[in-house]
Parts: structure tokens; C-alpha cells; sequence
């Protein structure tokens, strides 16, 4: 079964590479913002407020850093500038806009929660700008993609926990049944060790988890948190398997960063549930 590429009942032993404070760690240790931020462009105090705007539209930046005698001093908005001096609208770097280079790629994304922007210091000098769109980059992707994937696994695994010799079947309807049986005819051909669970999809396993009581009980859900829960999800997998320009086009940004912090709270629990 799918679970068994990372858990074995026969032993009770996790396999390497398949924990999910295995894959935090990758992204705590190894990955950080440093690898997807981008220079910060910057105009002079004394420039010119309209050639700026200008520069910001030709650029599209909504943001510009600000330099007073060689040093970085703070930034502009683009929707702030009239036809006064720079100094007018510049605003001062303050700590709640800034973090180093450093800063776990897992920790951004709730940073980003209550900005559309964060500065980046590197080496005691603010060199970098990090926006809402950089998460659409290619290691952010792979990122979410591992924490989605290691959750689908978790939930075979609990749906395979409580509900023996496929009794999930009777939870959903006889379309999707039917849907999963062509699916599962499809890709078995010498696949013995795929099962008909692993040909769902996650709306099908929201319909199986939702009426579950066992599962509700044991991780605290109610029928609608999941049930959006499981939705985002699948939006959010769809965005990101789909190749989208944008992965959160069909999400709010809240919705987003509350999904991801609920799958990263999920895996922890799930685990230290299956290892005890």
C-alpha cells in the first residue's frame, strides 16, 4: 500500500527520508530565503518623483529602496508618490519589515501572512526584497509539493486504519467508486503494489475522513474544518501538479498560509501517532 513507502506494520519503523521533520529540516538547514529573494532597485533621495514612478511602472515594482549618501536609508511605494520630494514618502526600514537571508524558507511563508513584502539583510546591509509572488518559484513549489504529498499519505494510511477491507467505499458515491475502479484498472498492469485507495482523489478522501468519527475524534476536526481544509488542499495540489503560473490563484492568502500551517500541524500529530 502507498503508506508502506514510508511506514512498515510489519516492524513499526519509519523509513529514512520520509519523515516530515526530515523534510522541515531539508528546508530549516539547507533552503532558505536567501535562494529565492531578488535585488532590491533603488532610486536616489534626490531624484526625481515622476522619472521614478516612471521607473516603477517600467520595472512593475510597487517598491523601491531609497539611497542617501551610498547608504540604504529606506523605501518608497509606488502608490504614495505625487509630486513632491523623495523624501516625502520615503519610509525608514523598521525590524517588523526586515529579516536576514537566513530565515527558513518554512518560516516565510508565515511571515508573508500579514505583508505583501519583506526586506532582506545580508551582511548588515538590506540587499533584497521578498514579495508574495516569489513563492510561486520552483523550490517554494517543491516545497509544498513534498508537505501535500507526505499528507496524502497520512491519510491512506488513516483511512486504510479506519476503515478495514475497504469499507471507505460505502462513504462515497457510487460514481466516484467508479471513477477510482477505471483509474485503478488503468494504472495497475504490473503495479502490484498499488490499491484502489491510492486511485482516489482528496475530494473523494474529504468525503470518506468527513464521516469518520474516528478520525474527527482522534485529530480534533470538526465536519466543516476539514471539509474546507481538504478543499484548499486540493486546490493548492491542483495549482502546483497544473504547473500555474500562480499556485494560490484560486486561494486567498490567508486560506493558503492556515492550510499549510494546518497540513505541517496534521504530519506532526499523524506521526507521533503511528510511532508510539
Amino acid at each position: 500500500m502507498g503508506y508502506e513507502l514510508w511506514y512498515s506494520r510489519e516492524t513499526g519503523i519509519q523509513r529514512k527520508g520520509t519523515t516530515f521533520s526530515e523534510l522541515q529540516d531539508i528546508f530549516i538547514t539547507n533552503i532558505t530565503t536567501t535562494y529565492i529573494y531578488e535585488s532590491l532597485a533603488c532610486c536616489r533621495i534626490e531624484d526625481d518623483p515622476s522619472e521614478v514612478k516612471l521607473k516603477l511602472e517600467k520595472l512593475d515594482f510597487d517598491v523601491l529602496g531609497v539611497i542617501q549618501n551610498g547608504k540604504k536609508i529606506g523605501y518608497i511605494k509606488k502608490g504614495d508618490l505625487e509630486s513632491n520630494s523623495i523624501q516625502t514618502y520615503l519610509i525608514p526600514f523598521s525590524m517588523d519589515v526586515v529579516i536576514s537571508d537566513s530565515t527558513p524558507l518554512s518560516e516565510l511563508i508565515d511571515i508573508l501572512l500579514h505583508k505583501d513584502f519583506i526586506f532582506i539583510l545580508h551582511q548588515n546591509d538590506i540587499t533584497g526584497i521578498v514579495t508574495k509572488a516569489d513563492i510561486n518559484k520552483p523550490i517554494v513549489r517543491i516545497y509544498l509539493f513534498g508537505i501535500i504529498s507526505l499528507y496524502e499519505l497520512h491519510l491512506n494510511y488513516w483511512i486504510n486504519t479506519f476503515c478495514l477491507d475497504n469499507s471507505w467505499a460505502e462513504k462515497i458515491k457510487e460514481d466516484r467508486l467508479d471513477a477510482a475502479n477505471k483509474i485503478f484498472g488503468e494504472r495497475k498492469g504490473k503495479n502490484l503494489q498499488l490499491t484502489l485507495l491510492e486511485c482516489l482523489q482528496i475530494c473523494d478522501k474529504k468525503e470518506i475522513l468527513r464521516n469518520t468519527t474516528a478520525f474527527i475524534d482522534k485529530f480534533n476536526y470538526t465536519k466543516s474544518k476539514l471539509k474546507k481544509l481538504l478543499e484548499n488542499v486540493e486546490k493548492l495540489r491542483n495549482e502546483l501538479a497544473h504547473s500555474q503560473n500562480s499556485i494560490i490563484s484560486n486561494l486567498d492568502w490567508g486560506d493558503f498560509v492556515n492550510s499549510v500551517k494546518e497540513m505541517k500541524s496534521f504530519l506532526y500529530h499523524s506521526e507521533s501517532e503511528i510511532v508510539k
